[in-house]
């Protein structure tokens, strides 16, 4: 679980860089942190912004291809390096006017035609100087997870491979036979990635051993849904979403189901953000859940009812998620009520980085780049429940106070009515009679029963 300035925020600083708008844009583009700078991988550059200024640190060209997280790690000597990917052409994704967070797997080329292949590059971060670069076998969306002496890396053909940090030498590479394409996770020697196919294939999570790519196990649910998810491995579980709408808790040992957990609809494939107390999650619909790690029940839900792209991320006692809509959220961990909301202007928010002093969100659209917000001492909290609780008292309330102006509006129709229409007319039927007739009919002495 990451710390940044607790809600209230406000913007400090807007920096455009070559994310893309909605048309131009393939990947998912997620800055990350290093030494006060939030490095973000665009569609011709890598770029880094001062988290505090917002201005432009560093940048250096890459070839296009699709946007992955970069990594940052210390190299031999102290040597902080950043490592990307590059390459494999533009896949952006069509002009229906949003973002496709999950590329889609370039398959088999046509005899004839080269096949494009990404390349996994090493910079040093203080003189941007290349330390090595190695091609891989197909295009890569996972960007780079870096654990111990290792770079690990996988691609829509279903490899990963392993690389030694220092040197860009190829430790081992394991092909799992179908789609490798959301970010790979990585604990005590083994790492964890989620498999998807595009044919009617059940999607699977793979564990790996660091030390040779051995696969230690292999999770493949008995489900309908064909996507997993990028997994996210905490405190010996691995937790991943699935595309029939599930959260599945996984031992990280053994590979063997802990708990599934249904959600309201599909999942949009981001990593559930995990700490010790809570996974939270977001389907496609801008659903948030809060789930309890050791058994899955449901604790929370929040309905924003707005697309959501990214996912959440859990920052000390507050749930941050970016919306399709241009909206900051933040919820209550503990309750799940919505403490802060604040619109970053018109264009699609992506991914959301946390540090200390700052919080970064990636957005795309006619302002496509980065967002920087402080905490902002003037701010003001609100209290908002999810719109699909119930509570019986404001219930009550609320349709007792909807039928005030309904009662109003019917009773003057029909003062209206009777100063068009005149009195109601009984000279056919004698009123009295036919209650004195009725009378008849009781006796003289009883009344009606």
């Amino acid at each position: 679980m990451s710390v940044s300035p607790a809600p209230p925020l406000r913007p400090e600083w807007r920096t455009a860089t070559g994310i893309g708008d909605e048309t131009h844009i393939s990947g998912l583009p997620a800055p990350v942190i290093a030494d006060g700078d939030a490095i973000i991988v665009d569609r011709q550059d890598v770029t880094a912004i001062d988290i505090v200024s917002g201005t432009t640190s560093w940048t250096v060209p890459r070839q296009l291809g699709p946007s992955a997280p970069a990594a940052v790690a210390v190299g031999d000597g102290g040597r902080t390096m950043v490592l990307y990917t590059e390459g494999g052409g533009d896949r952006s994704s069509s002009g229906s006017g949003s973002p496709t967070p999950a590329p889609t797997p370039s398959g088999s080329a046509r005899p004839g035609t080269a096949i494009a292949r990404s390349t996994l590059v090493a910079i040093d971060e203080a003189s941007r100087h290349q330390l090595w670069r190695q091609q891989l076998t197909d295009v890569s969306t996972t960007g780079p997870t870096v654990d111990g002496g290792l770079a690990v890396v996988g691609t829509d053909d279903g490899t990963v491979t392993a690389f030694d940090l220092a040197s860009g030498k190829i430790r081992w590479h394991r092909d799992l036979g179908d789609v490798v394409d959301t970010p790979i996770a990585a604990d005590a020697q083994v790492v964890y990635a989620s498999v998807h196919s595009n044919s009617r294939q059940r999607p699977s999570v793979v564990a790996l051993r660091e030390a040779d790519g051995a696969e230690a196990w292999r999770y493949t649910p008995n489900t309908s849904g064909l996507v997993a998810g990028a997994p996210t491995v905490l405190s010996g579980t691995v937790y991943v979403t699935l595309s029939d709408g599930t959260v599945r808790a996984v031992a990280a040992d053994t590979g063997i189901e802990r708990w599934a957990s249904r959600l309201n609809t599909v999942a949009a494939g981001g990593a559930p953000a995990v700490s010790d107390d809570a996974v939270v999650v977001v389907d496609t619909r801008g659903e948030v859940y809060r789930i309890d790690p050791a058994t899955g029940a449901r604790r929370w839900d929040f309905a924003l009812n707005t697309p959501v792209y990214g996912p959440a991320v859990i920052t000390g006692s507050a749930v941050l998620i970016a919306g399709g809509s241009g909206e900051l959220s933040a919820l209550d961990r503990g309750t799940g009520d919505r403490i802060w909301r604040q619109s970053l202007g018109v264009g699609p928010l992506l991914t959301i980085a946390v540090a200390p002093r700052a919080v970064v969100v990636a957005r795309t659209g006619a302002s496509a780049g980065l967002v920087g917000l402080a905490a902002d001492p003037n701010g003001v909290l609100i209290d908002e429940r999810s719109p699909t609780i119930v509570v019986p008292g404001s219930l009550a309330l609320d349709w007792a106070l909807a039928t005030v102006p309904l009662t109003v509006i019917l009773i003057l129709a029909g003062r209206f009515l009777i100063v068009r229409l005149g009195p109601p007319d009984f000279e056919h039927e004698d009123l009295t009679a036919v209650i004195g007739a009725g009378a008849d009919d009781w006796g003289d002495d009883e009344g009606p029963d």
